[in-house]
């Protein structure tokens, strides 16, 4: 009798926020998952899923050593947000069990949104993250001193405050500065400012911050 084949792992960009942004297929591999994980509010988005759910949040190892065991039996979906290529947890996946044995499927991310939101391309602008990465401040505010167009994904510690008293204390004032919040959802919102404004203003948690070199 032929040896069953071992499950692939099926990896969905689940795109900005709203599930009305992400594919049919991507729709129909979630709802014929039997194992389904992701984060709190990605699996939220899915209420009526009748798979098995594992909620990501710190426990990346313990979840992948899950993942590598149950793909065995089990058809499992991971939920990522944006795009899993886009500084997602896709590629710990992919290391641990190889691009052979998954599958992923691509979603809008939340800087390709954003972009779209302000009408500009994006396909020559310099992409950052400072979500969990309060070392990269440095290099961060260099990319956008080097260049005319930057994305940064930010958090609540490393948010665009810091970055904007980090610019004023190099001197760069220049900079215009859009946040895009809650893209694609009812609370979305699109603000314009320059860098001394920034200091003054709220900014919620989901968000892309696009630096811009113009006139």
């Amino acid at each position: 009798m032929a040896k069953k084949a071992i499950n692939k792992v099926t990896i969905v960009g689940c795109g900005p926020g709203s599930k009305k942004y992400m594919t049919w297929y991507a729709l129909q591999q979630i709802n014929s998952a039997e194992v389904l994980i992701g984060s709190r509010r990605l699996l939220s988005l899915f209420p009526d899923t009748e798979a098995d759910t594992f909620i990501l949040n710190n426990n990346y190892k313990v979840l992948i050593t899950r993942i590598v065991s149950l793909r065995k039996k089990k058809n499992i979906v991971v939920l990522v947000s944006g795009d899993p290529g886009f500084f997602s947890y896709a590629k710990l996946i992919i290391d641990k069990i190889d691009i052979e044995n998954c599958e992923v499927i691509p979603g809008i991310s939340s800087v390709q949104m954003a972009f779209a939101k302000i009408g500009r391309s994006w396909n020559d602008a310099c992409f950052m993250s400072l979500h969990g990465r309060t070392a990269k401040l440095a290099s961060v505010v260099k990319k956008i001193m080097e260049n005319d167009k930057v994305a940064v994904l930010t958090d609540n510690s490393n948010n665009v405050k810091l970055i904007a008293r980090k610019l004023l204390e190099a001197g760069l004032k220049e900079r215009k500065i859009y946040i895009c919040e809650n893209l694609s959802l009812d609370e979305e919102r699109i603000r314009k400012f320059d860098v001394s404004s920034i200091l003054k203003i709220q900014v919620r948690d989901l968000n892309v911050i696009i630096f811009l070199d113009e006139d």
